[in-house]
Formats: C-alpha cells, structure tokens, sequence
C-alpha cells in the first residue's frame, strides 16, 4: 500500500528546495533521503552508495563527458560559423534562403554538439542579426532560432537519450538513429514555414548576383572550408550504424577528430583556449551528473514508497486505450517543462513512465523519442525554458515577453511532428529495421 504522507513529504521538501533556489540534483536528493528516512530503516541508505556505484559504472556514462568536450571544442572552434556561412551561401538564391540557410545550420550543428543551447548561442548569434538586417520579422527570428536550437536534443549525438538509455537499459545507437528522420521532419516543416513567410517579409530584398567566376570561386572555398566539420556527424552516426564502434567509442573518436579539425586543420582553436574547453567541460559534465546522482536517490525514494508499481497497476485498472496513457503523461511532461529542465524531467519522470509503457506494449526506442520530442517543448516553454534565455542573452535589450509571444507557435512544429510518431511509429523504427 502507497504512503500518502510519504508521497506528501517527498513532493513538499523537493518544492520547498527549488523554491529556495537549491540546485536541482540536490533538492531531488534532498527530499529522497528525507523521504526514505520517514519511510524506512536508516539501514536503506546503506543501499543507496551501492546504486549510485552501479548506475554511474556504467560504461555508456563516459560517452556523456566525451560529447560535451567534442562539441565545446568545435563551439570555440568556430564551426558554427563555417557551418552557417556554407549553408548561407548555398541557400542565398532562394526565396527565404537566409532563414532556411539557418535551420540547416542549426539542423547540422546539431548533429555536432548534441545541446539545444549550445546550438542557439552559437548558430543564432550569426542567424539572428543577418534576418533582422533582411527584415525577417522577429516573431519568425527568434522562434525559428528557439526551435532549430531544440534540435540538439534529438538529432544524435543527444545527451538526453544517452541518458535515457542507461535509465531504460536500450540501446543508444538504436536511440541514436531512431532519433534522425523525427529531428529531419521538424526542420523540413521549419523551413517551409520560414519560405512560406519570407515573402511578406523581405520580397524586396534580393541577393545581389556576382560575377559568376568570383561566385563559383568563393562557394567553392566556403563549401571546402566547411567539409572537416560536415564530415564529424557522418563519421559518429556512420561509425555507430555501420557496427565499427559503439555510441561510447563514438565520442571518443569524435574528440579525437574535433580537435584535429579545430586545433590543426582550421586553426581555429587556439592553445590558449583549449584550458577553457576543459574547464567548461568538467563543469557542464559536473553539474549533469550531479542531476543524476539525486535523480538515483530520488528514485530509490519512489520505489521505496512503491509509487512506480501504484501508477502502473492504477493505469492498468483504468482500462484506458493506451494513446490515452501517452497523452497523460506528454501533459505531465510539458507541465513539469514550466519548472524543471529537460535532463531533470527525463531522469524523474523515466523510473515511473517507463516500466507503465512496457507494460502496455510500446517499443522502448519509440518510447524515448517521445519523450525527448516532449522534451524538445520543454526548452521552448516558459519560465525555464533554456533556449528563451538564450536568445535573451543574444538580443539583451529585447523583452523576454516578446521572445516568449514569438516562440511559443513554433510549438505547434514539434506537436505536429509528435502526433505523427504516434500514429506512425515506424518515422522512428525505420532506420533499425
């Protein structure tokens, strides 16, 4: 039988923490084993370093640290801007080509950096300044740079379905692959908004036509400058997809490879800024697993008061259709968007969803992009979303009410893209069959 006041004590102490301003991963701890002293022998908290131990040996972990150094490496690198500038100059003829041109940036810095935030302060502060000087209206500059940063967490290499497959014991190249036709679908439909728009916006605005010999020179150097950086995403995915090395292996490579590109290729990279790299590596990584850690006692918390098996057996009961369960759970998804991050929401929410969707017959791999396209809502929706304060940080003597009234539409792209995964679950399941 479920404690009511355990569950009372557990959600009280984890509200009253964030409310105080104490960092996630410690107010998750904190009301776990405030949670678990209430609810059990102290003797139980002797199981909790041996869980902890378990869950952060697994080898998938050392992928997380690995990514964040691979794309802080191409971010100081420079690659975001080669990236735009060949896209920019490829797409410069077509109608709305400077908006398209930064959501194929977005869309392949992406596949980069793994990090929807990274991915906006990089691409949109090249993206940004160049639509608002063609007279993109900014409702359509910052939603488009909101959701083509959200990219980061569902084109691969992605730190959220990392994440989730060590909570949920699947395979993150399978996660890794199924996330690739959903991420393309909301660039596609991104950028056909962007076309359909562009006319009303800068129709008198035309790109100047060069001599075609300068023009077939200088794309040609652009396109050549930008190959090393294209080539990083194919190197990992084909890597993965092809069985030459694992996620973790991957990421490894990718480190190796980032650097040679930014570092001695380019030489973009200073050796002045390579401490840098570090030091915001250790410190991103840190703060993640930091997350983890009180994720881990907080779910230890929930197993021990048996809400996991209560929600299941209660669902059950219901005897609801199972689109049902999935919609309930993506509006308790986007509700705790209002207040958590994405990789506190993923580590909370997975011990409880998970197992509650295995039982009703979902593909685990289906299931966790659902979750990560939610998630890509999440850092889009206010007050905490990551990418609002982004382009804040971008567009300083902007209001944040005028970000948040221009971005929150763009939703209904990632929506749409999510009703499509539900009814067709095979957009995911492609690429593994």
């Amino acid at each position: 039988m479920i404690s009511t006041s355990a569950i009372l004590i557990l959600l009280a102490v984890l509200f009253i923490a964030l409310l105080l301003g104490v960092p996630i991963g410690f107010a998750l701890g904190l009301s776990g084993v405030i949670t678990i002293l209430y609810s059990a022998d102290t003797l139980y908290l002797v199981q909790i370093p041996i869980t902890l131990k378990n869950t952060l040996s697994e080898f998938v972990f050392v992928a997380i640290p690995l990514y964040i150094v691979m794309g802080n490496l191409m971010y100081h690198g420079k690659s975001g801007e080669r990236i735009f500038d060949v896209a920019h100059h490829l797409l410069r003829k077509v109608r709305g080509g400077t908006g398209v041109a930064s959501v194929t940036a977005y869309t392949l810095f992406a596949a980069i950096v793994g990090s929807s935030m990274t991915s906006v302060l990089t691409i949109g502060r090249i993206a940004i300044p160049e639509m608002l000087k063609q007279n993109y209206k900014k409702s359509l500059t910052y939603g488009l740079s909101a959701l083509g940063g959200s990219l980061g967490i569902l084109i691969p290499p992605s730190i959220p379905l990392i994440l989730y497959a060590s909570l949920s014991g699947s395979s993150p190249g399978d996660l890794f692959m199924a996330g690739i036709i959903p991420g393309l679908m909301i660039a596609i439909l991104l950028s056909i908004y962007t076309v359909i728009q562009a006319p009303s916006i800068h129709a008198s605005t035309q790109v100047k036509v060069e001599e075609e010999n300068t023009v077939t020179a200088r794309s040609t150097n652009i396109v050549l400058k930008a190959i090393p950086d294209l080539l990083l995403p194919v190197l990992i995915l084909g890597g993965i997809y092809t069985g030459v090395f694992t996620p973790t292996e991957a990421a490894g490579v990718g480190v190796i490879y980032a650097f040679i590109v930014s570092a001695l290729i380019h030489r973009t990279l200073p050796t002045r800024v390579i401490p840098t790299v570090l030091v915001e590596s250790v410190k991103t990584s840190g703060m993640l697993l930091t997350v983890v850690v009180g994720a881990v006692v907080f779910g230890s918390a929930l197993t021990l008061i048996g809400m996991p098996q209560y929600l299941s057996n209660f669902i059950t009961e219901l005897s609801v259709a199972p689109w049902v369960v999935i919609l309930i759970m993506s509006i308790i998804w986007l509700i705790m968007g209002f207040f958590l991050e994405v990789v506190s929401i993923l580590l909370i929410t997975t011990p409880i969803f998970f197992p509650i969707a295995m039982s009703l017959g979902f593909d685990p791999i289906w299931f966790g992009i659902i979750m990560v396209i939610n998630m890509e809502l999440a850092v889009i929706t206010p007050p905490v979303g990551m990418n609002l304060f982004a382009i804040k940080t971008l567009v300083p003597k902007e209001s944040m009410w005028t970000i948040i009234k221009s971005v929150l539409p763009f939703g209904l792209i990632i929506i749409l893209v999510l009703v499509l995964v539900w009814i067709f679950p095979e957009i995911t399941l492609f690429l593994l069959d």
